[in-house]
């Protein structure tokens, strides 16, 4: 893992960044309400967070980095960074999105998401909690920690998903408890939903939970990962503490 480093914001510097955004964000997470929920989940709070064609929304550590390609946030492997949802921050919250990884050239890494980070200050993975979607791994990048989780991250199941094909993922997070936990199931051609997601994950930490951005990760230079079919429900009123992928 790289050592904590600060990373420069496209179109705008740290401090901007932040600033720019702060009158979006409420503390605990609160929805955002530009944006009609279209989600085929039952879940009329969730909030779809990709338009299918444009980065609006999103700001990227690299402008060469995140494009749109097959209709989703294609990673186009310039480097290792990041792009977050730039309309809030969340502390408790239900995401779901859609992964797989397009293409590979260099070292193997999977898919990578960020959660309970920070942007003040940006420093490597923006301090977060990462989960490594459709597997049962994680990182913590927090100041003091930058390790495997040290048992905080508690394999559920491991379901060996090919990460070359679609899965979907649900995470459900709550910053009271310190609890954040991953389902995930193999998505089929043409299909908007998979039934049946499994539990793969639970990280566990009292002291992580927190406000921070929304992030996708992509971990090493040469990988280009999608995302697509992303929605958020900041905080979490429809079946806390449930997947609704199940």
């Amino acid at each position: 893992m790289l050592a904590a480093a600060a990373l420069s914001v496209t179109g705008l510097g740290v401090a901007a960044a932040t600033a720019s955004h702060a009158s979006t964000y409420v503390s605990g997470g609160s929805a955002s309400t530009d944006a009609a929920s279209t989600s085929p989940f039952g879940d009329a709070k969730l909030v779809s967070m990709f338009d299918g064609k444009t980065l609006s929304g999103w700001t990227t550590a690299d402008s060469k980095g995140w494009v749109v390609k097959n209709s989703a946030i294609h990673s186009t492997g310039d480097a290792r960074g990041w792009i977050y949802y730039n309309k809030e921050q969340a502390g408790s919250f239900r995401w779901i999105f859609d992964v797989r990884q397009q293409a590979l050239v260099g070292t193997p890494h999977m898919p990578t998401v960020l959660i309970w980070g920070t942007l003040n200050p940006i420093r490597d993975a923006l301090s977060a909690i990462q989960f490594q979607p459709p597997s049962p791994y994680g990182w913590d990048y927090r100041p003091g920690e930058n390790n495997n989780g040290k048992g905080k991250f508690h394999e559920v199941t491991n379901l060996h998903l090919t990460i070359t094909k679609w899965s979907q993922c649900e995470i459900l997070a709550d910053p009271a408890t310190g609890v954040a936990k991953m389902a995930c199931c193999p998505l089929a051609t043409g299909a908007t939903t998979c039934a049946g997601a499994k539990e793969t994950v639970i990280f566990t930490d009292k002291t992580a939970g927190r406000v921070g951005p929304i992030a996708i990760q992509v971990h090493n230079a040469g990988i280009q990962d999608e995302f697509k079919g992303l929605y958020l429900e900041s905080p979490v009123t429809y079946k806390p503490g449930q997947f609704i992928t199940s």
